[in-house]
């Protein structure tokens, strides 16, 4: 009986240990972020700044720049988004790690052209 009552309870346990230590970690990444992105190839002239804010492990952006930058930064660092802007839309991997980050980024539609981008914490 008592083997039966532990099998039962150990996969509760197990999602919320989980679920506690991945919604921690990816708060670790809240907070606002200034985005420097340059271009390396296609015909963008860059360089673009973007202020964005992350919050609870959501991506979004600061508001203000006339873009809308949505994605997620997961709990080890990595980020995935996409910022858009008009008929233009970027799409946008990287990791961040402490207080920086870096990645690459492409531009579809509307000629099309890629290349890199920087994070520094601002907050």
């Amino acid at each position: 009986m008592t083997r039966l009552r532990a099998a039962r309870l150990a996969p509760a346990l197990i999602l919320t240990v989980c679920t506690a230590t991945g919604a921690s970690a990816a708060n670790r990444f809240d907070g606002a972020w200034s985005v420097i992105a340059t271009a390396d190839s296609g015909s963008c002239t860059g360089p673009y700044s973007y202020p964005i804010v992350i919050r609870d492990g959501n991506v979004d952006d600061a508001g203000g720049n006339g873009v809308d930058a949505s994605g997620r930064a997961g709990p080890d660092g990595r980020i995935t988004g996409t910022i858009r802007k008009g008929l233009a839309t970027v799409s946008v991997s990287g990791r961040l790690r402490g207080s920086g980050g870096t990645g690459r980024w492409s531009l579809s539609g509307l000629g099309g052209c890629a290349g890199r981008w920087t994070a520094r914490r601002t907050s």
